[in-house]
């Protein structure tokens, strides 16, 4: 099949970023009144928190439960249905703890309180292991890890998340941030997990399965894009797991991203804008009668509308989204909860307009890429209905994500200034169905024991037509010419493929956690995962231990077996479809062990350390005959699952919650992962990071309340302090620095016209030497963001500005290999 060559990569020019930003602070100065944010009708409604108070294994209410704000003499009880509501609060930053009789109590930091919306909580305590006497607990502002992601688990609030320097209020680009987890490179979010591949990580929305929700997103690499068109205003809950996940989650190798919504107002309707340099967008929330709320929002790019040259960029791509989240009792045991998620995305890059970048940069590009015309569509849509059943509750999933890709790849031939004639040279439509069904249930065992089980149903349509033009090649070097002297001429074909194919994937686990104490607890469980199109079948078992040995330390263990089915283009694209229906599942087993340290309320140490042994990895029949044999003629699309490798690492990390005015992490990674194939040996994998260094620190404080700052803005040297946001009733000045060591790349060689070469090309080409045994120059980033919120009756204004790679630095994303035996560097954002 042929394939389009490497798109050419469009670099913003510094210029242009810098008048576009520009551009953006002036519009923000300039606004005589404040962007009303979270509006609502009751311009005396005061800031408060509101909240439920639930039972961790049976989602019942606990009433009676007493809720109060750490350090402070105030709270609230929960009510027979387990609600309570803290008001008259100051606008800030709260930490809320609950207890009840019988369970142990828990505390939700970083709580955000601002005037118009209430802060939505949500507790799940969980049963004391002992009853008949009074147990001290320690207060602590870090989650215990659940049952389900016992280990290598961090839970986030929605503030962490929007305040994240560097992460631009994206939620994959925050989790960078913590120990193990790293991004390929600046221009897409995706997450790399322990030396792991982006496509063995699994996101759920409120129990959905969510296969991407991100604007320009790959084929094949997981949930990762350029712009995550998930709204954070949605958020209540993030909760990562980097390994040794239970067997409640399936289908995936590496690591678990937990997304739980917030529900909508009940009580009146209220909303959002926003404005930055993602774009522009806004949300609404509301009741649904007396039963229910809503909460929609919609975001579009603006960059567009401006000029190109102001942006710095030949032609500039377009993007809008819109995504809904409703809650709805159908009763008092039955809640319903509905999510969607709808992209767009479009990118045209006309011959004029790479001309024009050509000329800019003087670069040459590959002919076959004179023009594109990249469109995409994707929907996600899905409801969980959750009911309570006494000693436990069920969860009913249902979902469907859909995709659509068509990219279009020009030539074209200028026949006059700016006049170009063109033709299509590959034509790619490409459609994804995702279907899902899934049944599970959690409720009370023995005791304060709890037990798990469930099942789910996963069809999946693949749909895609290609058409690549045929071609011929001449080759006047004076190799294979015949005895009159013509030139060898190679001719292609046409080719148009089409593939509608169908799978079928089922899945079942069940799981047991036994607490014989406060302090002890095990979980195991069993996990099936089945494939229709290869007849795979497979059988994990997973076990979990913590031990909290003595008061603030604790110790985690984990091992398991993990299966994930091969990519479903190697099963259903028509070329390779015979030739390895059969495939096995990539299987991985893991084993971690993990000791944190609580010195303090508000601070955790902790160390980990993980190892990774992989089978069944895919390995190409064409490499392995090429390299053993060095016949470069030899070519198959068949496919053997004969690889393996291991990835291993130690992570130190440091957490300082934001318990007075400062706050803060400090992360270190040591990793290596390998793999072994019988074409080229064992060699560093795609995403070997060695070294991976990341510090993040936060002050938060109000300037405009101090005497000595308000007599300087008086001043007429500083009254430029105006035009900066530093004023506001809350300020925060973060920053995070980020240190990588470099990624393993194949050396290329060029081989000149005619020259003698390992592949039977006689005209000037690039070759493959070895794999992966060259490492791109390290990576380093610093990043600096400044928050200035004002609050008022009943809304709030949030400015915030964000320096991204304050220093400058060129970090390399690739290489890219011209033809005519250049190489050409692509960098990674510059100072943005």
């Amino acid at each position: 099949m042929t394939q389009p060559a490497p798109q050419h990569v469009q670099r913003p020019t510094q210029s242009g970023i810098r008048l576009t930003m520009l551009l953006v602070l002036t519009f923000l100065a300039a606004m005589g009144t404040p962007l009303q944010a979270q509006q609502t009708t009751d311009e005396t409604e005061s800031p408060s928190i509101t909240g439920v108070v639930l039972d961790r294994s049976t989602r019942q209410p606990i009433p009676a439960a007493n809720v109060v704000l750490v350090g402070q003499q105030r709270g609230a009880a929960a009510d027979m249905d387990g609600r309570f509501a803290i008001v008259n609060l100051t606008p800030g930053t709260y930490h809320l703890t609950a207890s009840a009789l019988s369970y142990e109590p828990q505390t939700l930091s970083e709580i955000t309180v601002t005037p118009g919306r209430p802060a939505e909580v949500e507790f799940l305590l969980q049963p004391s292991a002992v009853q008949a006497k009074e147990v001290v607990f320690t207060t602590s502002l870090f989650e215990n890890p659940s049952t389900d992601l016992p280990t290598s688990s961090r839970s986030l609030r929605y503030e962490e998340v929007r305040r994240a320097p560097g992460g631009i209020e994206d939620i994959q680009r925050t989790l960078q941030a913590l120990p193990g987890v790293v991004g390929a490179n600046d221009q897409s979010n995706q997450i790399i997990v322990r030396g792991g591949a982006p496509d063995e990580n699994l996101t759920l929305i409120d129990g959905l399965e969510i296969e991407n929700t991100n604007h320009f997103s790959t084929e094949g690499e997981g949930n990762g894009g350029a712009i995550n068109a998930l709204n954070t205003e949605f958020l209540r809950d993030v909760t990562f797991a980097a390994g040794g996940f239970s067997a409640r989650y399936g289908d995936r190798l590496s690591s678990v991203l937990d997304l739980d919504l917030r529900e909508g107002r009940r009580d009146r309707f209220g909303g959002a804008a926003d404005f930055n340099m993602s774009g522009a967008g806004g949300h609404l929330e509301g009741p649904i009668g007396e039963r229910g709320s809503v909460i929609a929002s919609v975001h579009r790019s603006f960059l567009e509308l401006l000029p190109s040259d102001a942006v710095g960029l030949a032609t500039v791509p377009w993007y809008w989204n819109t995504q809904a989240h409703v809650d709805y009792d159908l009763s008092d045991r039955h809640l319903l909860t509905v999510n969607g998620l709808y992209l767009h995305d479009e990118q045209v890059i006309t011959p004029a307009d790479t001309k024009k970048e050509v000329e800019e940069n003087g670069e040459s590009i590959n002919t076959q890429n004179d023009g594109l015309d990249y469109t995409s569509g994707r929907y996600l849509a899905g409801a969980r209905l959750r009911s309570l059943w006494g000693h436990g509750y069920t969860d009913l999933i249902i979902g469907r994500s859909w995709n659509r890709r068509n990219t279009e790849v020009i030539d074209a031939d200028e026949y006059a200034p700016d006049q170009f004639t063109e033709r299509t040279v590959y034509d790619e439509s490409l459609t994804e169905i995702n279907d899902q069904l899934g049944f599970h249930y959690n409720g009370r065992a023995f005791n304060q024991d709890s037990w798990s089980a469930g099942v789910s149903v996963k069809p999946q349509r693949w749909q895609r037509d290609v058409f690549a033009v045929g071609d011929s090649i001449i080759f006047d070097d004076g190799y294979l010419s015949t005895a009159d002297g013509v030139p060898d001429t190679f001719y292609y074909d046409d080719q148009l493929d089409a593939a509608d194919k169908t799978a079928l994937k089922t899945g079942a686990y069940t799981q047991y956690n036994w607490r014989p104490n406060n302090t002890l607890s095990f979980t195991g469980g069993l996990r099936y995962d089945g494939l229709d199109v290869s007849s795979q079948h497979t059988i994990s078992p997973r076990l979990a231990a913590t031990w909290q040995f003595i008061p603030r330390w604790t110790l985690s263990l984990a091992w398991g077996q993990y299966t994930q089915s091969q990519n479903l283009g190697l099963y259903l694209d028509p070329a390779s479809q015979r030739a390895n229906e059969d495939l096995a599942h990539k299987r991985v087993y893991q084993y971690v062990a993990g000791l944190r340290f609580l010195p303090r309320a508000s601070t955790l140490l902790s160390v980990e350390g993980y190892y990774k042994e992989y089978d069944n990895l895919p390995v190409r029949e064409e490499d392995i005959v090429r390299e053993q044999t060095g016949d470069r003629r030899y070519d198959s699309e068949a496919v053997f699952t004969s690889g393996t490798g291991q990835a291993w690492g130690i992570e130190l990390f440091a957490h300082q919650k934001l318990a007075s005015n400062w706050y803060g992490t400090l992360s270190y990674s040591y990793g290596k992962s390998e793999t072994t194939d019988d074409a080229f040996g064992t060699y560093p994998s795609d995403f070997d990071f060695t070294h991976v260094a990341t510090a993040v620190l936060g002050y938060k404080t109000n300037l405009i309340q101090h005497e000595w700052y308000r007599d300087a803005l008086r001043t007429p040297w500083l009254y430029w302090l105006w035009a900066i946001p530093l004023h506001g009733d809350q300020l925060t000045v973060s920053s995070r620095y980020r240190f990588m060591s470099g990624r393993p790349y194949t050396k290329q060689v060029w081989y000149d016209e005619g020259e003698a070469s390992p592949d039977p090309i006689y005209e000037g080409h690039w070759e493959d030497v070895g794999h992966n045994n060259m490492r791109y120059p390290y990576y380093e980033r610093w990043d600096i963001r400044i928050d200035n919120k004002y609050t008022y009756t009943s809304s709030a204004l949030v400015l915030y500005l964000e320096v991204q790679n304050v220093s400058d630095r060129i970090n390399v994303a690739e290489y890219y290999f011209q033809d005519n035996g250049t190489r050409d560097t692509i960098e990674q954002f510059r100072q943005f």
